[in-house]
């Protein structure tokens, strides 16, 4: 157009000689302002929201008005206060400029408004060319207005200047092409601000205020009513600025908080799914890749059932319903999903509808792995209903499983058999070996009992070295008592020794009335009732025994009540001089006076009150008692050196307090303590050896005398006889029946003497029935015993009574020569 433009003007000097002000060029130079205009806003900019538009439609405004204004106020004016204006003259005055200045409106919109062109040289050239030709427009307009006609001037070099650029500009064009973008692709994250109409509303107002300063003149009004007009443009751009911000910053607060929650979703611990309302997945998140161990594209368009267990799929299918069906949340629930390797994850799930809502349009699982969380659920089931130490069912466990035994046998008519199984003289394990190898023994046990039982039976470890088997059928208990018993006689290693440890059982089948505790009541006292009779072996539950039980209990109480109301005594057994007949000590026999069956003796209750624990309360009042007793026979008979024989307990020589026991006894008393005889079963001897030997020579160094009761019914060894502080051995009645019978019968009980002798012990013979076996001790070298060819146990007064008639003892041993 400029070309054209250009031509014609020539054509107007050269070939008509003539330069008019108005001609056919004008057309063509201002329809080249609005095509670049047009060629300026027609470039892919970012995307404008419509307050933007609005905006941008007032930048115009403004900048028209603001020029107008300038260039009313310096070209139409003058050229219509000129005689030879015309209109057209006048309105091309006012076109040019205002061409010129939408054309640099144009040029800073582009600017500011962040053209997609990719082409960075070639626009730059573009854009500083078309501004070089603004510049060169509104110079020559001025030119042309001062000289009243077109002549060349300086603005034809600026003019060359613009074009060359443009050319270059162009071949950077042709040889880079532009390529296409889409405006929507570019977010505009502030708002562009565009000088120029600011430029515009500050000139009206510098013109208005250079006019205002000079004299008063016609002008003024015109730039007034331009500078109000300007004014209310930039009022109500700025209300429209203050919009756009205010949504500019909701989009940016949006945009903020949609990036967190991509981010959070991203990066979640749980898995987040969007199903359609019949399960199909729409989108998974990242996580999924993490947690369940798939591609989250490769979940899309599938039904979460297909990911499901078998046993989860029906569930799955209900919760889906009740999930579409219902608003706001459903859950939680707990489903098992298949993983790439097979194996299954149990994931939390939780659902809310928002089915309704048109960003989501689906329903939303909150997925969680709670596959660690199951394992420990898992593990703390296990450990709250199975031993620690055999990973057999427990008590709690067992109860339960026998409850259910019982109801089911009341439907089917089955039978149910409990045995309980209790280890024998486990105790004595743990305190020789220690707890570690008992430990071990109760596992080597339980692995026993698992393999003597069936599949289907259910075995399990009460506590302590109590276990329990629970039989359902006829055919599981035959034969089982025989299999455990002889398991149970293989021996144990132990630290290395041979251990044998035999099972006492009790064997109980339920009847119609039973409770699962009445069952195992039941088995309990037929395993007590096991051990009674001898241990290792198997006892079937009898009503009598829930009797006796009932006895044993009424006793036990009754035993209690005896210790507190002194319905104790003591008996007293002389111990003579087998030679002489003289009393040369007396052996404390306990006897209980009960008030409904009679004077008790001691094997009648001292098991229960070893077993209760009772033993140690009562040994303490024995002790005490014939020590008092002795002491009053001292004073009152002090011609007769007599020592009390005290029998001993292996509970109480267990405890820690028989020493002190003993000492403040003594104290007490005023019993001097080599008048005081402690006699301990040779069984309760072997029992602990290094524990025994420290209580032994706590008591020793009391000043006391030891003895072993019974010797040679156990498995005494001499070493034990060496290592131990012991002064007296007593000859066990079955060695005394024997003698006086022959000289082979009598070996036994001459050994002993004679290793009393060996070891310079005092051997004191038991059960001294008949005259002949007194002799025949004489001759092995005996020189004390007690009987009842001497004396039965006395009471404390017939004592007294025997001790201050010196004749009854030499009656007795005369009689006995006579017979």
């Amino acid at each position: 157009m400029v070309f054209i433009g250009n031509a014609i003007s020539t054509w107007y000097v050269v070939a008509l000689q003539a330069n008019p002000s108005v001609s056919w060029a004008d057309p063509f130079f201002l329809s080249d302002s609005l095509l670049t205009l047009t060629a300026l806003l027609s470039f892919p900019l970012a995307r404008r929201t419509r307050l933007e538009r609005w905006k941008f439609v007032l930048d115009v405004t403004m900048v028209l008005v603001g020029g107008g204004v300038a260039i009313w106020y310096f070209s139409i004016r003058p050229t219509a206060a000129s005689q030879e204006s015309s209109v057209v003259v006048t309105l091309l005055a006012f076109a040019y400029p205002l061409a010129s200045m939408l054309v640099l409106l144009g040029v800073t919109t582009v600017l500011l408004r962040k053209p997609l062109d990719g082409n960075r040289l070639a626009f730059r050239l573009l854009v500083s060319g078309i501004s070089v030709g603004v510049v060169a427009d509104l110079t020559f307009n001025l030119v042309q207005l001062e000289s009243g006609g077109r002549s060349a001037s300086w603005a034809d070099g600026v003019f060359l200047i613009c074009y060359v650029i443009l050319i270059y500009s162009a071949e950077l064009y042709w040889r880079r092409p532009a390529a296409n973008q889409t405006a929507a692709a570019v977010t505009v994250r502030f708002q562009p601000i565009s000088p120029l109409p600011y430029l515009a509303v500050g000139s009206t107002y510098a013109l208005l205020l250079f006019v205002a300063l000079r004299p008063w003149s016609d002008p003024i009004s015109g730039l007034a009513l331009g500078a109000l007009l300007v004014t209310g443009v930039v009022v109500l751009r700025q209300v429209l600025a203050v919009r756009e911000n205010l949504r500019l910053l909701a989009e940016h607060s949006a945009r903020q908080n949609e990036a967190r929650f991509r981010s959070l979703v991203q990066h979640s611990s749980d898995v987040i799914i969007v199903t359609r309302a019949d399960g199909t997945v729409r989108f998974v998140s990242p996580s999924a890749t993490r947690v369940f161990g798939y591609d989250p594209s490769e979940m899309l368009r599938h039904s979460v059932s297909e990911l499901l267990h078998p046993d989860d799929r029906e569930r799955a299918g209900t919760f889906f319903r009740t999930a579409s069906q219902s608003p706001g949340v459903t859950g939680p629930v707990e489903w098992r999903f298949r993983q790439p390797d097979g194996s299954w994850l149990h994931a939390e799930i939780l659902a809310t509808n928002l089915l309704h809502d048109q960003s989501v349009k689906g329903v939303v699982l909150n997925t969680r792995d709670v596959s660690e969380r199951r394992r420990l659920e898992e593990q703390l089931t296990h450990q709250a209903f199975h031993d620690p130490l055999t990973g057999l069912a427990n008590r709690a466990l067992f109860r339960d499983r026998v409850s259910h035994a019982l109801a089911l046998a009341q439907r089917r008519g089955t039978p149910v058999t409990v045995l309980y199984l209790d280890l024998d003289d486990f105790k004595n394990v743990n305190d020789s070996l220690g707890h570690a190898e008992g430990d071990r023994l109760l596992i080597a046990s339980a692995e026993r009992f698992l393999a003597c039982a069936r599949s289907a039976d259910t075995v399990a470890r009460l506590g302590g070295d109590e276990f329990a088997i629970l039989i359902e059928g006829a055919d599981g208990r035959e034969g089982l008592p025989e299999r455990l018993s002889a398991a149970m006689s293989h021996p144990f290693r132990l630290s290395g020794n041979q251990v044998r440890v035999t099972v006492s059982i009790g064997v109980a089948s339920a009847s119609a009335e039973d409770s699962a505790d009445d069952l195992l009541r039941n088995a309990d006292m037929a395993m007590y009732a096991a051990k009674r009779h001898g241990k290792g072996r198997a006892e079937t539950y009898e009503s009598r025994m829930y009797a006796d039980i009932r006895e044993r209990l009424d006793l036990e109480a009754a035993l209690r009540i005896a210790i507190e109301q002194r319905e104790l005594t003591l008996f007293y057994q002389p111990i003579v001089n087998l030679q002489t007949g003289a009393i040369y000590g007396v052996e404390a026999l306990l006897r209980w006076e009960h008030p409904q069956f009679g004077r008790l003796l001691p094997q009648h209750f001292i098991p229960m009150a070893e077993e209760t624990g009772l033993i140690v309360q009562l040994g303490a009042w024995v002790l005490a008692e014939a020590c008092r007793q002795l002491q009053a026979w001292k004073a009152s008979h002090p011609q007769h050196s007599l020592a009390v024989s005290i029998n001993i307990s292996g509970r109480q020589l267990q405890g820690v307090g028989l020493a002190e026991a003993l000492r403040q006894t003594l104290i007490s008393s005023g019993v001097s303590p080599s008048a005081v005889v402690l006699e301990i079963t040779e069984s309760v001897l072997m029992q602990q050896t290094d524990a025994i030997l420290e209580r032994l020579q706590q008591l020793k160094g009391l000043g006391v005398r030891l003895a072993i009761d019974d010797f040679g019914t156990g498995y005494s060894s001499l070493s034990y006889l060496q290592r131990f502080p012991i002064d007296i051995l007593k000859i066990a009645k079955p060695f005394v029946e024997e003698v006086g019978q022959g000289a082979d019968r009598s070996a036994l009980a001459r050994a002993i003497v004679g290793l009393g002798d060996t070891l310079k012990l005092q051997t004191i013979a038991e059960g001294i029935e008949r005259a002949e076996q007194r002799s025949a001790l004489i001759e092995l070298g005996c020189s004390l015993g007690q009987g009842h060819h001497f004396w039965p146990a006395l009471s404390a007064p017939a004592l007294e009574e025997l001790l201050s008639t010196d004749r009854f003892p030499r009656l007795r041993l005369m009689e006995g020569n006579a017979s």
